[in-house]
């Protein structure tokens, strides 16, 4: 009886033992996602690292969480030293990076984690203006900053500008626009926002374009290599990422940090 007990957890141990899974996230403060150091460093502290303990509770997954340039965290989740990205947004190139959720072939954005905006950032003396649809007062040598690696480089090219994108982060981008390195900015809006508010001097040289210039929707990617070993199919992780987004402790935990960025943003 003994020996047959023995086997028989001998052949379910694989079955139950801990499933790990190591998640990139950029090295770079994005608040309220990830706090900020001050030198714009991030933190292992903010809304990403809240998605991810309760993620990991709820799966009984260990999660364990690299902060990374993001260029490297794209390079590793392709070859598989990484199993997923938190908080990435869709490129038709990425998807040979790994698997976002889809629906019929195209990324299903009831399965994003979030939403963020972009806007426009000129010099506060610029005559640049925004209408929506087309940028007036532009030339083919205007020269765009961009965080480095980020997707929405590819639109401002569609839209025959030059890109810059050495710069990593958006304070910098900024503080390049300030001193006329770049004629134009393409930011996250909450982030830059809230930099431009927490610089008054900064603040007197850039303004921000309105109508906002594009709405996206941020995704976990798992890469191939990892959704190949799982022992969980991926429509399962889908359906716990997402129950882990609309979970009253995460919501809770939103509403909260949006709030303290908009007071802060405010004051």
């Amino acid at each position: 009886m003994l020996r047959i007990l023995l086997l028989a957890l001998a052949i379910s141990w694989p079955a139950v033992q801990a499933e790990t899974l190591r998640v990139c996230l950029n090295d770079v403060g994005h608040p309220p996602w990830r706090d900020s150091d001050a030198q714009g460093k991030a933190k292992r502290s903010g809304l990403d690292f809240v998605f991810l303990k309760l993620l990991g509770e709820r799966s009984g997954v260990r999660i364990d969480v690299d902060l990374l340039p993001w260029k490297r965290c794209l390079a590793d989740v392709k070859s598989g030293n990484q199993d997923a990205i938190l908080g990435i947004s869709y490129l038709l190139e990425r998807e040979e990076l790994g698997h976002y959720p889809q629906l019929s072939g195209q990324p299903d954005p009831s399965l994003a984690v979030r939403f963020d905006r972009y806007a426009w950032y000129a010099a506060a003396d610029s005559g640049i203006h925004w209408d929506g649809k087309i940028l007036h007062g532009v030339t083919a040598e205007t020269l765009v900053g961009v965080p480095s690696g980020y997707s929405i480089a590819v639109q401002v090219k569609q839209l025959g500008l030059k890109v810059d994108d050495a710069a990593r982060t958006s304070q910098a981008n900024l503080e390049k626009l300030a001193r006329g390195r770049v004629q134009l900015a393409a930011l996250q809006a909450r982030e830059a926002d809230q930099l431009l508010a927490m610089s008054p001097k900064l603040a007197q040289q850039v303004r921000r374009l309105e109508p906002l210039f594009q709405d996206r929707a941020y995704y976990m990617l798992f890469s191939r290599l990892f959704v190949a070993r799982s022992q969980r199919p991926l429509p399962l992780w889908w359906r716990e990422v997402v129950a882990v987004r609309d979970s009253a402790e995460y919501r809770r935990a939103e509403s909260a940090a949006l709030k303290a960025l908009e007071d802060a943003i405010k004051d």
